[in-house]
């Protein structure tokens, strides 16, 4: 669940081997960018917290709630902004206003389905649906790469991504919710964007928070834990070809990310490997850190 208090930030913490490698990228990893697409109960646990760390870094977030934007610039700025935009096809819409604000959506949940799972027919309650004007991601934003792109849109992952085809040939880690079964009505599933990821040029690299709920037979619910997994955040990293042709900067970056977000410390050091001019330094000053820290093996 979201940290939706409206409190101040507080300062973020960060454990000394963060700190390490920050000394030992430098300037390298200065002005961090994240774009964070279904903003909604934003906070400083999100999953990039602990990137943004470096210096100068900065969010964009884009929320439809204009109540919530103006809650979450209030909150965070300067050093994060949110927009007031539903980032989609860039076609007029309609918002499922659900009866849990955090499953609120551009598509209308399948009730049907949702009924068949415990816990899941209540929240996705539609209360209200409102038309909206939604907006190309790559329209929204005049920037042509980003270290970290979050997208938590309930469903409609795969409209965003299609239209955000100039961002993503200079984004470096991509987190976006997928579904396994059909929560709402014409979603994409993750096959569908798993394919896609693949066609422009990112590979898996790992479910994270994968959820799941128990399966309802009539009036019964039995079972001590759950056994179906319905969605979770799917993680994707550039594909070894791309990884070849990026930048020392952006190597630096990526392996920022992969360090203090995921804790994916083999894929850091594979992109400080890339790194044509002064990698073996760098790699063996990581190591060093891994080392001291008990992070190495």
């Amino acid at each position: 669940m979201k940290d939706e208090s409206h409190a101040p930030p507080a300062p973020i913490a960060r454990p000394q081997h963060h700190q390490e490698f920050a000394e030992l990228l430098g300037a390298r990893i200065d002005g961090y960018t994240v774009i964070d697409i279904g903003a909604h109960g934003t906070g400083t646990d999100d999953v990039y917290a602990s990137a943004l760390t470096a210096r100068d870094s900065r969010v964009i977030g884009f929320e439809p709630d204009a109540d919530d934007c103006s809650t979450l610039n209030a909150r965070f700025a300067p050093r994060r902004r949110y927009l007031p935009f539903a980032i989609g096809d860039g076609q007029p819409g309609s918002f499922h206003h659900c009866r849990s604000p955090l499953v609120s959506s551009l598509l209308h949940p399948d009730t049907e389905f949702v009924a068949r799972y415990e816990g899941l027919a209540a929240p996705c309650d539609v209360i209200g649906i409102s038309p909206i004007r939604t907006v190309k991601l790559d329209d929204a934003v005049e920037l042509d790469s980003c270290d970290f792109l979050k997208i938590d849109v309930q469903g409609a992952s795969l409209p965003v991504l299609e239209h955000a085809t100039r961002l993503l040939r200079g984004t470096s880690v991509v987190h976006a919710e997928v579904e396994f079964v059909p929560i709402y009505r014409g979603e994409a599933p993750f096959g569908e964007i798993d394919r896609f990821m693949t066609t422009a040029g990112f590979m898996f690299h790992h479910f994270h928070g994968i959820e799941g709920r128990r399966m309802l037979a009539g009036g019964r619910v039995v079972g001590q834990r759950v056994s179906q997994m319905l969605w979770a955040d799917a993680v994707y990293i550039p594909a070894f070809d791309r990884l070849a042709a990026m930048s020392p900067d952006a190597l630096c970056r990526l392996a920022w990310t992969m360090h203090t977000v995921y804790g994916a410390v083999d894929v850091a050091m594979a992109c400080l490997a890339h790194i044509p001019d002064g990698a073996p330094a760098l790699a063996n000053d990581y190591q060093s850190i891994l080392s001291r820290h008990g992070l190495e093996s």
